[in-house]
């Protein structure tokens, strides 16, 4: 049976898909759309392709079902998420970022407050949550050669997003305020 989607992608796609019983319940799902996948937490998006209706989905139903190579489960009517809206925001987000002078590399950032804390580039512009960085960027192909694109807004709100060609990502900066950053 061919596979619906790839498990490295799956596995990707998990890492933003938050606890069961959140306040939020469509965060807990797996939303897809014209043959792409898309998982958020609210605070970073991953997407990867994925052969599977349109639909919300339960992500354990689906680990199950690759686990076992079974028929993919239907999707979830009673939490229907509309991934257009998601998509949109995401692209528009992008295409901001879109411009030579926005592009980065992980090299060009460090890191504040250790492991779990911040990574800010050279230029203090943004400053978002190195954990989540970190993991989208192992989930892409290029791995270190990513090239990073940052945008931030005049106030201060600020996103990454990055695209190997099949996945891609947005990761949500913490908000600057300018005058009060300090170390």
């Amino acid at each position: 049976m061919d596979k619906f989607i790839k498990e490295s992608d799956f596995n990707w796609l998990m890492l933003p898909v938050p606890d069961v019983n959140n306040e939020r319940p469509w965060l807990e799902l797996i939303h897809v759309g014209n043959g792409s996948a898309y998982a958020t937490d609210g605070n970073r998006i991953h997407v990867a392709p994925c052969k599977l209706d349109d639909g919300s989905y339960h992500p354990y139903e689906l680990r199950e079902c690759l686990d076992f190579e079974r028929k993919p489960p239907a999707p979830v009517e009673d939490r229907a998420f509309d991934v257009s809206k998601l998509r949109l925001l995401m692209i528009n987000q992008a295409r901001k970022a879109f411009n030579p002078a926005s592009e980065v590399t992980a090299s060009d950032f460090y890191v504040q407050n250790g492991f779990y804390g911040q990574l800010a580039p050279k230029d203090r512009s943004s400053k978002f949550q190195r954990i989540y960085v970190l993991e989208a960027l192992f989930g892409l192909s290029t791995k270190g050669e990513t090239i990073l694109h940052v945008h931030t807004k005049d106030d201060g709100e600020n996103f990454m997003y990055a695209n190997d060609g099949e996945r891609s990502f947005v990761v949500m900066g913490m908000k600057l305020d300018k005058e009060n950053d300090c170390e």
